[in-house]
C-alpha cells in the first residue's frame, strides 16, 4: 500500500560569527533566535556548524541537556551541531535530538578541513548514517563535506529526503546542484551569510537575511523529479483531473517537472500508478537497460576484421 505523502515544516537558524564575541555569547544569541523559529512550530530545526564554539564536550552534555528540554517542551527534533568529546577523541558533530528530547544519534563530520586536524579533530565514519523520523528519512552533512559528491549520493541511495547541512559558510551553488543531481531536499545552517532551504529542484524555497535571522518552509516530502519524455500527455489528463489538489512545476530548459501532492489523502505513487508515469531515475534505470540490450545485440552481429557480421563470414580472396 503506498505511503501517503507528508508535509513536514522545518526551520534553519544563521549565527552571525563574530570573532570578537564570546562562544557563549554567539551560543545565546543563536538560542534566542531558535525561540524566535519555534512560533512557526517546526518539525525539525538546524542550528549552524559548531554554534557553541570549539571546546568539545561529550554527548550527553552542557549543551545537549539544555537543547534536549528545549526540543521537549516544543515537541520539535532539533540537529545540534557542536564538538564532542568521544573518550580522548575529538570530533565535529551534528547530535539529533527527538521531540521527547532524547539523544537519537549523532554524525561526525567526515572531511574535517586540515586546519581541524591540526586542531585535534577526527575524522568520521566514511559511510554516512541516514536517521529515521516520525515524518521521514534524514541525512547531515558538515561544511567541508560538500565537497564530496559521492557522500550525498549515498545518502540519496540509504533512503534521505532530507539533507541538512550545518555550516560556516552558505555554498550555494554547491548545494543547489546537488539538491538537484540527488532530487533532495538540502536545508543549511549557517554560522555567517544566508542560510538556505533548497526544493529537490535546487530552487531556493526560503532564507534567512538582515530582517530575520532564520528560516522556515513546509516541504512535501512525497514530491519526485521526472523526464518529460512519454509523460506530457499523462500529465496533461492528471492535472485535468486533480487540479489544484497537486502542484506541478515545469522546468522548460531541462525538459523535466516535478509533481507534489496537496491532498493527504492522495500520494504521488498514487498518482504514478493511475497514470503511468515513471519518475526520473526508473525512467533513466529503464534507458540503461534498453541501451545494454542494444549494445550487447550490435556487438553479437558487428562485423568482425576481415569478415561479415558476427566473423562468420568469408575473406574476401586478394
Amino acid at each position: 500500500m503506498p505511503v501517503k505523502d507528508r508535509a513536514v515544516q522545518v526551520a534553519t537558524v544563521t549565527q552571525d560569527y563574530r570573532e570578537a564575541d564570546s562562544a557563549d555569547a554567539l551560543a545565546e544569541e543563536t538560542i534566542e533566535r531558535l525561540e524566535q523559529a519555534a512560533c512557526r512550530r517546526p518539525d525539525i530545526v538546524c542550528l549552524p556548524e559548531t554554534f557553541s564554539g570549539d571546546k568539545a564536550e561529550p554527548v550527553p552534555g552542557p549543551m545537549t541537556e539544555r537543547l534536549s528540554q528545549w526540543a521537549r517542551d516544543r515537541s520539535c527534533y532539533l540537529i545540534c551541531s557542536i564538538a564532542t568529546q568521544v573518550g580522548d577523541r575529538k570530533f565535529n558533530s551534528a547530535v539529533l535530538l527527538d521531540r521527547g528530547g532524547e539523544i537519537v544519534g549523532r554524525y561526525d563530520k567526515i572531511h574535517p578541513t586540515e586546519g581541524e586536524l591540526k586542531n585535534g579533530v577526527c575524522p568520521g565514519d566514511p559511510d554516512p548514517p541516514v536517521f529515521r523520523t516520525d515524518f521521514g528519512t534524514i541525512g547531515i552533512q558538515i561544511c567541508f563535506d560538500v565537497n564530496w559528491r559521492e557522500v550525498w549520493a549515498k545518502l540519496k541511495d540509504k533512503g534521505a529526503e532530507i539533507v541538512f547541512w550545518p555550516s560556516a559558510y552558505p555554498a550555494h551553488r554547491h548545494l543547489s546542484a546537488l539538491a538537484w543531481q540527488n532530487e533532495c531536499y538540502v536545508v543549511s545552517a549557517t554560522k555567517t551569510r544566508p542560510s538556505r532551504i533548497y526544493d529537490i529542484s535546487g530552487e531556493v524555497l526560503a532564507q534567512s537575511g538582515m530582517f530575520q535571522p532564520w528560516a522556515d518552509a513546509q516541504l512535501h516530502l512525497g514530491k519526485r523529479l521526472f523526464e518529460i519524455d512519454y509523460n506530457v500527455g499523462p500529465m496533461r489528463k492528471l492535472e485535468q483531473k486533480y487540479g489544484r489538489r497537486v502542484l506541478i512545476q515545469w522546468y522548460h530548459d531541462e525538459d523535466r517537472f516535478t509533481l507534489a501532492s496537496l491532498d493527504p489523502e492522495l500520494s504521488v505513487e498514487d498518482l504514478m500508478a493511475e497514470f503511468g508515469i515513471l519518475p526520473l531515475r526508473p525512467y533513466q534505470a529503464r534507458c540503461e537497460q534498453a541501451i545494454a540490450k542494444a549494445r550487447a545485440r550490435y556487438q553479437r552481429s558487428a562485423p568482425s576484421p576481415g569478415g561479415r557480421a558476427g566473423g562468420r563470414g568469408r575473406q574476401r580472396p586478394r
